[in-house]
């Protein structure tokens, strides 16, 4: 395996709810990611069930891995539902590759990565002063998992490595301990539990650990306003269009990211369009 910072892509199937449009944007982009990754980054391992490498192998995609792994979902649905914890095999990574960085699958590097020697790394940080992020002590936590009631800020993980791998494992446990029997509070978002486990715990027990919240790319984002209060992370990240972008938007990037992967990683047009034919 080459030499560099790990990263992982840790996933497993889900029902998708999403336009064929936004689901052709998130097969490119998948693409590169794995590519961006490995060119300013190092290995990049992929950690998901089987449905999921099968489909990605079906596209092209698998065989572009550094490292397969299975990720052993037996029993899994007994207690947790896959819509309401999308992101749960970050937290199943997070205990078995304590040191990597977790890169989602709609992330992509400009540049050469350069991370801090200590520290939680976070992609970008987001204001805790919105609603969503509100009194989170009145949460339904049958686990009793510590809580902040209102975090002043809340790091991103769409790019993270924990500061230390006990740490990282102890994020773990408190996330999978949070969301075990799919937790809902009425009235709050029905995605703020996953967010919760996900990121605010990343933030909070790093805090509690007396480790540093590094913010990577100094990007600082406002949840209540939906607008970055600095320049933008210098990244790219495609959370943003699955809030319901207009068509125009996603053709944009679906273009840009294709492009991208033409001109810079030589990806041959022929490779992407049979992707998107594939199911």
């Amino acid at each position: 395996m080459p030499e560099g910072v790990r990263g992982v892509h840790a996933y497993w199937q889900l029902p998708s709810r999403l336009p064929r449009a936004f689901q052709q944007l998130s097969r490119v982009t998948w693409l590169l990611s794995i590519r961006s990754w490995q060119r300013y980054a190092g290995p990049i391992t992929l950690y998901a069930d089987p449905p999921t490498m099968d489909w990605l192998d079906r596209l092209g995609w698998l065989s572009c891995y550094d490292q397969i792994e299975t990720l052993d979902d037996r029993d899994l649905d007994q207690r947790y539902d896959r819509v309401a914890c999308f992101a749960l095999p970050k937290l199943l990574a997070l205990d078995r590759y304590p040191d990597a960085v977790l890169v989602d699958t709609d992330a992509y590097l400009y540049s050469r990565l350069r991370l801090p020697a200590t520290g939680s790394v976070f992609a970008h940080l987001e204001h805790g002063d919105a609603d969503f992020y509100s009194r989170l002590r009145e949460l339904r936590n049958p686990a009793q998992v510590d809580l902040p009631d209102s975090p002043p800020v809340v790091g991103n993980t769409s790019l993270f490595r924990a500061a230390d791998a006990h740490l990282a494992r102890r994020i773990s446990h408190a996330g999978l301990s949070f969301l075990a029997g799919n937790p809902t509070t009425p009235g709050r978002d029905v995605h703020l539990h996953m967010t919760v486990a996900e990121q605010v715990l990343a933030t909070h027990l790093t805090t509690v650990a007396g480790q540093q919240v590094v913010n990577l790319f100094d990007a600082l984002w406002c949840p209540r306003t939906l607008r970055w209060l600095t320049e933008p992370p210098r990244f790219g990240h495609l959370w943003n269009l699955k809030r319901g972008a207009p068509a125009e938007h996603l053709l944009a990037a679906y273009v840009s990211v294709t492009r991208t992967l033409q001109n810079e990683y030589g990806v041959a047009p022929d490779r992407l369009h049979a992707a998107m034919e594939r199911i």
